[in-house]
């Protein structure tokens, strides 16, 4: 290689370097750390007390010895304590769909749930509910279209589970 070709070389090695360091040229800056507090999350809890109890249309029922029939609306009602703390915090009671097994679930429907907070009907849980009892209901229609086919079926409860879902 000639003089002239290694002096180009070395030169394009030289400019390429300075071309690479060109983007390193750092500039002042400066940063501060901030004492951003702590984020806490709030609660949601639900503890049922007392012996719940059964109803029909007609008054008390003992639901081990109960022999519906369509048309006849069955109510549970318990009583649950709520833990309910978090601002902007909205729940409610439902039931879980899965916990209701049988073949005359499909009969029995949506369960529809209802509370009271005290004489007062309430369809949303805040934390001002915090520690407040809440009296719920679960009516279960069985299905006045039911046809022959749901004589003598069976809808366990066992694991019947109410929820208290932030909405």
């Amino acid at each position: 290689m000639n003089k002239k070709t290694k002096g180009a070389i070395a030169a394009g090695a030289a400019a390429l370097l300075l071309a690479g360091g060109a983007g390193s040229f750092a500039l002042w800056s400066d940063s501060e750390s901030l004492n951003g507090g702590t984020i806490t999350a709030g609660t949601l809890t639900l503890s049922t007390q007392g012996t719940p109890s059964w109803s029909d249309q007609n008054g008390p029922i003992d639901i081990a010895t109960f022999l519906a029939v369509p048309g006849d609306v069955l109510t549970y009602k318990t009583q649950a304590v709520i833990g309910a703390t978090g601002d902007n915090l909205e729940a409610a009671i439902t039931v879980d769909p899965t916990s209701i097994t049988g073949d005359l679930k499909t009969a029995l429907g949506t369960p529809a749930v209802s509370m009271k907070i005290g004489s007062t009907s309430v369809t949303t849980i805040t934390d001002d509910n915090d520690t407040d009892l809440v009296d719920v209901e679960v009516a279960f229609t069985f299905a006045q279209s039911s046809d022959n086919t749901s004589q003598t079926k069976t809808a366990s409860l066992a694991n019947l589970t109410l929820e208290l879902q932030q909405q």
